[in-house]
């Protein structure tokens, strides 16, 4: 499930699991970040997200390149934090465990 796309955003993000094999249970999931200013960040698992997604958002921030140029802004971080805070609802919600 993609919660974003670079045709009208910043950000390419999606549901999956680490290895790419089906999530079997919630802490399986993981959510996966492209975006051409990060320059580590691939994603967080569902468990991260779920206990302290601040702390996430704060290591996009943290990951930001400088040198891209233009540089991401609050806006386009509080845009992520609504993909994170649905894949969290569509998880838990799907999900049994």
């Amino acid at each position: 499930m993609a919660y974003s796309r670079w045709t009208n955003s910043v950000w390419y993000t999606f549901g999956t699991s680490r290895n790419g094999d089906q999530p079997q249970k919630r802490s399986d999931w993981y959510f996966k970040i492209f975006c051409d200013s990060l320059e580590t960040i691939g994603g967080f698992g569902y468990d991260e997200l779920k206990n302290d997604i601040d702390k996430c958002i704060q290591a996009v921030k943290n990951d930001v390149n400088p040198d891209i140029k233009p540089l991401i802004t609050e806006k386009e971080i509080t845009e992520l934090k609504t993909y994170m805070l649905e894949f969290i609802f569509e998880i838990k919600r799907d999900c049994e465990n």
